[in-house]
């Protein structure tokens, strides 16, 4: 059994795909397997991945959206941990799963999670982002990325996979309030991770994913939580507006390199 089985979700991403793969491929830690899931690309996205069948295992097939192909992977996995490194995302150095894996990790942790550096932020001004978390941390916006966490295989068998069909785009967050709410025990180590490439899904449909996150606190917390989160839901509309709208000016882009760059 591999320690890690590192998955990539692909669709129609020829021009990002291989330095997300060759970020896997320079690691010095070498227990791993690795999953492609691609969602039947027409753009050359198969033809560059194919390049490395001799290093990865690879399907490509319709699929119902990002989180559906992350299903797959899932149930194709057969390392101990999971951890998910999408088109366009890349590992930080070539020592990231050697720092994680050669580390002490306390017993019965089940999920592993560090820091991330975002990529290719619009306004120019890139940051890391990362620190301990608890479910109080997803109360009133995203409180994990994904490319920051290591799985085990064992969490996703009890509490089930993502729900992508009712989360289109925070299926990963509602998975970890799963995670938390099922008293699992996680564990940081302030590390990077990953370069996280920060135009997709989320960042693209800002206002669908608010409402995501309304849904996933309506479902999971209790009264007190979600009247807070009414009570700013108007604030958070106008703000997700000023960005849609603001997010190319040059005076937005002076104060994201100002309070942001690093």
């Amino acid at each position: 059994m591999p320690r890690v089985t590192i998955i990539t979700v692909t669709f129609n991403a020829a021009a990002t795909v291989e330095e997300t793969l060759l970020s896997v491929f320079q690691q010095k830690f070498t227990d791993y397997e690795y999953w492609v899931v691609d969602g039947n690309s027409n753009d050359g996205t198969q033809e560059v991945v194919s390049q490395y069948t001799s290093r990865i295992n690879f399907i490509s097939e319709p699929d119902n959206g990002i989180y559906d192909a992350m299903n797959k992977g899932i149930a194709k996995a057969k390392g101990e941990w999971i951890y998910f490194l999408n088109a366009g995302d890349t590992l930080y150095n070539d020592e990231v799963l050697s720092a994680i894996f050669n580390a002490t990790i306390p017993k019965e942790t089940e999920l592993i999670y560090g820091n991330i550096r975002t990529k290719n932020h619009p306004s120019g001004s890139n940051y890391f982002q990362g620190s301990e978390v608890h479910l109080e941390s997803f109360f009133y916006r995203v409180g994990l990325c994904h490319q920051a966490t290591f799985t085990k295989l064992s969490a996703f068998e009890e509490i089930g996979v993502y729900a992508g069909a009712e989360y289109r785009i925070l299926a990963d967050q509602e998975w970890f309030v799963r995670f938390f709410l099922a008293r699992k025990k996680a564990h940081y180590m302030n590390t990077t991770i990953a370069y996280y490439e920060i135009v997709g899904e989320s960042y693209n449909k800002r206002v669908q994913s608010y409402e995501e996150h309304l849904k996933l606190v309506k479902k999971h917390f209790n009264y007190w939580v979600n009247f807070q989160n009414v009570i700013r839901s108007p604030w958070m509309k106008l703000k997700i507006k000023i960005l849609q709208n603001f997010s190319n000016s040059p005076i937005y882009k002076l104060y994201r390199q100002f309070f942001f760059n690093n």
